[in-house]
Protein backbone atom coordinates (compact mmCIF):
# COMPACT_ATOMS: atom_id res chain seq x y z
CA UNK A 1 0.00 0.00 0.00
CA UNK A 2 1.72 3.00 -0.66
CA UNK A 3 1.40 6.10 1.36
CA UNK A 4 1.97 9.04 -0.60
CA UNK A 5 -1.87 9.51 -1.36
CA UNK A 6 -2.39 9.87 2.63
CA UNK A 7 -3.26 12.95 3.39
CA UNK A 8 -4.56 13.92 7.12
CA UNK A 9 -4.64 17.27 8.62
CA UNK A 10 -3.30 15.72 12.09
CA UNK A 11 -0.73 12.98 10.24
CA UNK A 12 2.24 15.50 9.22
CA UNK A 13 4.99 13.21 8.12
CA UNK A 14 5.89 10.14 5.88
CA UNK A 15 6.61 8.15 8.99
CA UNK A 16 3.27 8.53 10.79
CA UNK A 17 1.39 8.36 7.29
CA UNK A 18 3.40 5.22 6.82
CA UNK A 19 2.09 3.71 10.46
CA UNK A 20 -1.31 4.84 10.17
CA UNK A 21 -0.93 3.10 6.73
CA UNK A 22 0.38 -0.06 7.86
CA UNK A 23 -2.69 -0.30 11.06
CA UNK A 24 -4.97 -0.42 8.56
CA UNK A 25 -3.88 -2.91 6.16
CA UNK A 26 -3.72 -5.58 9.11
CA UNK A 27 -6.99 -4.38 10.54
CA UNK A 28 -8.36 -4.42 6.98
CA UNK A 29 -6.44 -8.05 6.33
CA UNK A 30 -7.95 -9.70 9.39
CA UNK A 31 -11.28 -8.57 9.10
CA UNK A 32 -11.37 -6.85 12.17
CA UNK A 33 -11.73 -3.10 12.10
CA UNK A 34 -11.62 -1.80 15.88
CA UNK A 35 -11.80 -3.84 18.56
CA UNK A 36 -11.31 -2.49 21.88
CA UNK A 37 -7.62 -2.26 23.17
CA UNK A 38 -6.28 -5.43 25.30
CA UNK A 39 -3.81 -6.31 27.12
CA UNK A 40 -1.51 -9.25 26.23
CA UNK A 41 -0.87 -12.74 27.96
CA UNK A 42 -1.54 -16.21 27.83
CA UNK A 43 0.10 -19.49 26.97
CA UNK A 44 -0.52 -22.31 24.66
CA UNK A 45 -1.85 -22.42 21.38
CA UNK A 46 -4.11 -19.39 20.92
CA UNK A 47 -1.81 -16.70 23.20
CA UNK A 48 -1.63 -13.65 21.18
CA UNK A 49 1.13 -10.71 20.66
CA UNK A 50 -1.11 -7.97 21.50
CA UNK A 51 -3.12 -4.66 21.96
CA UNK A 52 -1.78 -3.98 18.15
CA UNK A 53 -3.28 -7.12 16.59
CA UNK A 54 -6.30 -6.58 13.99
CA UNK A 55 -6.83 -3.07 14.54
CA UNK A 56 -7.80 -3.28 18.21
CA UNK A 57 -5.70 -0.46 19.48
CA UNK A 58 -1.78 -0.96 20.03
CA UNK A 59 1.22 0.17 18.23
CA UNK A 60 1.37 -1.18 14.03
CA UNK A 61 4.43 -3.24 14.70
CA UNK A 62 2.61 -5.11 16.93
CA UNK A 63 1.98 -8.97 15.02
CA UNK A 64 -1.35 -10.56 14.96
CA UNK A 65 -3.02 -12.70 16.89
CA UNK A 66 -3.14 -16.42 15.38
CA UNK A 67 -5.40 -17.69 13.09
CA UNK A 68 -7.43 -21.42 13.42
CA UNK A 69 -9.76 -22.62 11.72
CA UNK A 70 -13.11 -23.22 12.86
CA UNK A 71 -13.78 -26.75 14.68
CA UNK A 72 -10.13 -26.42 16.15
CA UNK A 73 -10.08 -26.43 20.00
CA UNK A 74 -8.08 -23.36 21.44
CA UNK A 75 -6.53 -23.93 24.83
CA UNK A 76 -4.30 -21.97 26.72
CA UNK A 77 -3.72 -20.62 30.40
CA UNK A 78 -2.37 -17.69 32.75
CA UNK A 79 -3.30 -14.59 33.52
CA UNK A 80 -4.09 -11.52 30.90
CA UNK A 81 -5.63 -11.32 27.79
CA UNK A 82 -5.30 -13.70 24.63
CA UNK A 83 -6.88 -13.23 21.77
CA UNK A 84 -7.18 -15.48 18.54
CA UNK A 85 -8.80 -15.21 14.82
CA UNK A 86 -10.87 -17.61 13.57
CA UNK A 87 -11.73 -18.65 9.85
CA UNK A 88 -15.46 -19.10 9.55
CA UNK A 89 -15.06 -19.66 5.61
CA UNK A 90 -18.11 -17.60 5.13
CA UNK A 91 -19.26 -13.60 5.94
CA UNK A 92 -22.54 -12.58 7.96
CA UNK A 93 -25.56 -13.21 8.67
CA UNK A 94 -24.39 -16.58 10.01
CA UNK A 95 -24.08 -18.17 13.03
CA UNK A 96 -21.81 -20.91 14.92
CA UNK A 97 -21.77 -22.72 18.38
CA UNK A 98 -19.06 -21.29 20.82
CA UNK A 99 -18.57 -24.23 23.16
CA UNK A 100 -16.32 -23.67 26.58
CA UNK A 101 -14.66 -24.67 29.71
CA UNK A 102 -13.05 -22.20 31.88
CA UNK A 103 -12.72 -24.70 34.69
CA UNK A 104 -13.17 -23.58 38.41
CA UNK A 105 -11.34 -19.76 38.15
CA UNK A 106 -13.57 -17.17 36.59
CA UNK A 107 -12.65 -16.35 32.86
CA UNK A 108 -14.33 -13.61 30.51
CA UNK A 109 -14.88 -14.87 26.80
CA UNK A 110 -15.53 -12.30 23.78
CA UNK A 111 -16.56 -12.43 20.74
CA UNK A 112 -15.63 -9.42 18.14
CA UNK A 113 -16.77 -9.46 14.28
CA UNK A 114 -15.59 -6.49 12.04
CA UNK A 115 -14.31 -5.17 15.45
CA UNK A 116 -17.85 -5.40 17.19
CA UNK A 117 -18.04 -7.21 19.92
CA UNK A 118 -21.22 -9.64 19.39
CA UNK A 119 -20.84 -11.77 22.17
CA UNK A 120 -19.82 -11.81 26.33
CA UNK A 121 -19.70 -14.51 28.35
CA UNK A 122 -18.80 -12.06 31.25
CA UNK A 123 -16.70 -13.81 34.48
CA UNK A 124 -17.83 -17.85 34.32
CA UNK A 125 -16.53 -20.61 36.15
CA UNK A 126 -16.49 -21.54 39.19
CA UNK A 127 -16.30 -24.55 41.47
CA UNK A 128 -20.19 -25.82 41.08
CA UNK A 129 -20.12 -25.88 37.32
CA UNK A 130 -16.60 -25.23 36.46
CA UNK A 131 -17.77 -22.80 33.35
CA UNK A 132 -18.75 -25.48 31.23
CA UNK A 133 -21.20 -24.61 28.63
CA UNK A 134 -21.78 -23.25 25.13
CA UNK A 135 -23.58 -20.69 23.27
CA UNK A 136 -25.08 -19.69 19.58
CA UNK A 137 -23.17 -16.68 18.39
CA UNK A 138 -25.70 -14.74 15.16
CA UNK A 139 -23.45 -12.36 13.16
CA UNK A 140 -25.02 -9.46 10.93
CA UNK A 141 -24.13 -9.65 7.50
CA UNK A 142 -20.78 -8.41 6.58
CA UNK A 143 -18.13 -8.93 4.17
CA UNK A 144 -15.28 -10.55 6.77
CA UNK A 145 -15.06 -14.10 6.88
CA UNK A 146 -13.07 -14.28 10.46
CA UNK A 147 -13.68 -13.25 13.85
CA UNK A 148 -11.76 -12.15 16.98
CA UNK A 149 -12.16 -14.56 20.56
CA UNK A 150 -10.43 -12.61 23.30
CA UNK A 151 -10.36 -14.55 26.67
CA UNK A 152 -8.83 -12.39 29.81
CA UNK A 153 -8.66 -14.36 32.88
CA UNK A 154 -6.87 -13.85 36.27
CA UNK A 155 -3.68 -15.56 37.58
CA UNK A 156 -3.82 -19.27 37.82
CA UNK A 157 -6.60 -19.78 35.06
CA UNK A 158 -7.32 -22.54 32.46
CA UNK A 159 -9.15 -22.57 29.90
CA UNK A 160 -10.52 -23.95 26.22
CA UNK A 161 -12.94 -23.47 23.86
CA UNK A 162 -13.99 -24.57 20.24
CA UNK A 163 -15.60 -22.11 17.83
CA UNK A 164 -17.69 -24.43 15.42
CA UNK A 165 -17.68 -24.39 12.06
CA UNK A 166 -21.23 -22.38 11.00
CA UNK A 167 -23.75 -25.06 9.39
Amino acid sequence: MSTSGIRHPRIRNAAAATMLAAALTLAAAAGVSAAPPSGSSGSGSGSSGGPGSSGSGGAPNTPPPPTQHCNQSTQAGGPGVTETIHQLGRPGPTSFVLSYETFNIPDQIEVFYQGTRVHNTGYIGDDINEGTGSATITLPPGTATTILVRVTGPGGTDWNYTVHCPR
